[in-house]
């Protein structure tokens, strides 16, 4: 298994579970994407060093940008552009879809972030759109 089919397998698992809510997984740039109003909600992966046949390791990040977002920095991301940004992989969590058992397990820790991070400020946020 290669990174793009496990993270497609994990994306699709996602969107599963989150798409009543209107997030998609988009294949093209390994995220889990909502769009509101004025801001858009995302889990992003991607993928670093040392990876194998059976291990494949992940960075996620769950970020909240303002919309239009300007991904170049021209406007330095701080808490009005940008009020959610937060990696796992910083905070020593390491994570590894390199089969379905990991791939599962990794989903379950995902979600457990995406309930205590994402959603909660999500729906801060969308109560004042």
């Amino acid at each position: 298994m290669d990174f793009n089919e496990a993270m497609q397998m994990l994306g699709t698992k996602l969107q599963g579970k989150y798409g009543h809510l209107g997030f998609k997984y988009k294949k093209s740039d390994k995220t889990l994407t909502r769009h509101s109003k004025n801001f858009t909600y995302l889990i992003a992966f991607s993928s670093f060093g040392g990876n194998t046949k059976d291990s494949i390791s992940i960075e996620v990040c769950y970020i909240i940008n303002t919309r239009p977002y300007d991904p170049y920095g021209y406007a330095k991301p701080d808490i009005n552009t940008q009020p959610l940004f937060y990696s796992l992989r910083d905070n020593e969590i390491y994570l590894d879809i390199g089969n379905e058992e990991k791939i599962n397990n990794t989903f379950e820790i995902v979600c457990q972030w995406m309930e205590k991070l994402l959603i909660p400020k999500m729906n801060e946020l969308c109560a004042t759109e």
